[in-house]
């Protein structure tokens, strides 16, 4: 017999709060059930909600913060891409997945969304794939094994067009995800937000030097929508 939904949120929250034994991680498991069994939902997604795919902890906290005069970068689209149209003033959004971006701009043009800019970048072929790692932000490569032989450095590169400085928040939710953050970093403003998703993954993050006098750093573990598994996403927010 299959587990009840509270069973499996009770045995996932558990595992998180012993991960992150804290009072915010304690109210995100207390406070969110209801929101998560509800997106379990049949029929709900990310992109008819205008949701992104992250902690239900990190949304709210975003609702709170995003302003209509705020720049957006973002690897990875989906609801996410709807959620920063409606509440920030500008989003460039980069795709990798042809098929996905085909639908997407489709959904983009009927919901008029004119402050989006929505950029196809496909990975490319890599002759030297098989000597590169994918934890190694020079290497552009993604471990997922659909894309062997394949590197993201046009994917990642899209945000080396903007000058330095140029964006309130930069979200890594995407594909070769250490790279995209290595070329997102000089790219938040002063007091920018660098989102990076699916932190427990710490290859991500654990080539880079987040200092305390630069970073201020906000991590949100717990339920997330549309799907069973919990997940931690970080907030990096740059001082200097």
């Amino acid at each position: 017999m299959p587990e009840s939904n509270w069973i499996i949120y009770l045995k996932k929250s558990v595992l998180t709060l012993l991960k992150h034994p804290n009072p915010k991680t304690l109210y995100s498991v207390l406070h969110y059930y209801k929101s998560w069994k509800s997106h379990l939902t049949k029929g709900r997604n990310s992109l008819d909600d205008h949701t992104p795919w992250i902690a239900f902890s990190a949304i709210d906290f975003l609702e709170k913060i995003v302003r209509r005069d705020m720049k957006v970068f973002e690897y990875g689209s989906g609801g996410s891409t709807m959620f920063w149209a409606a509440k920030a003033g500008s989003v460039i959004s980069v795709e990798h997945d042809p098929a996905w971006f085909e639908k997407m701009n489709m959904y983009l043009n009927k919901q008029n969304q004119p402050n989006v800019e929505y950029v196809l970048a496909e990975p490319e072929a890599d002759p030297d794939f098989a000597g590169k790692d994918y934890k190694n932000p020079d290497d552009y490569i993604s471990s997922d094994s659909s894309y062997k032989g394949k590197n993201f450095e046009t994917y990642v590169k899209t945000i080396d067009r903007f000058p330095d400085r140029s964006f309130d928040i930069i979200i890594v939710d995407g594909r070769a995800r250490p790279s995209c953050i290595q070329h997102s970093l000089g790219k938040l403003k002063k007091n920018g937000i660098l989102i990076i998703d699916n932190t427990e993954r710490s290859y991500y993050t654990s080539p880079f030097e987040f200092e305390k006098t630069s970073w201020k750093i906000l991590k949100f573990a717990g339920p997330v929508p549309y799907t069973y598994d919990f997940s931690e996403t970080t907030f990096f927010k740059k001082l200097t």
